[in-house]
């Protein structure tokens, strides 16, 4: 695997993605967003490992910058900056429409996958 993989994930948000449950306006939380910035990063790297091997995440540092409402169409990508050994270095980021609403950095570990 080496550096320059990217990974692309477009979501509409809907119910499942808001604030509502934590007591929130009702816009995308920031534990849904990163959450799609971690699929996007292993999704993009998923094709190119072993039957036996996963990924998972070890470290986000991420800034939600601004809000996305109900029905709009969030554009997460990343980008494979770094690998070192098993470690993975992602760029993270989150669009709605020309805005920039999140941006980070996103670490995953190569490891064996659970029988």
């Amino acid at each position: 695997m080496q550096a320059g993989l990217k990974g692309r994930t477009e979501r509409v948000i809907d119910e499942a993605l808001l604030t509502r449950h934590v007591g929130g306006q009702g816009v995308f939380a920031t534990p849904a967003m990163i959450l799609l910035m971690e699929n996007t990063a292993h999704g993009s790297v998923a094709p190119h490992l072993g039957p036996d091997q996963t990924t998972v995440g070890y470290e986000v540092c991420v800034k939600h910058l601004g809000p996305s409402r109900p029905g709009a169409t969030v554009v997460v990508t990343s980008l494979l900056k770094e690998v070192n050994g098993n470690k993975l270095l992602f760029e993270v980021e989150c669009h709605d429409g020309d805005r920039l609403v999140g941006t980070g950095t996103h670490k995953r570990a190569v490891v064996p996958a659970l029988e």
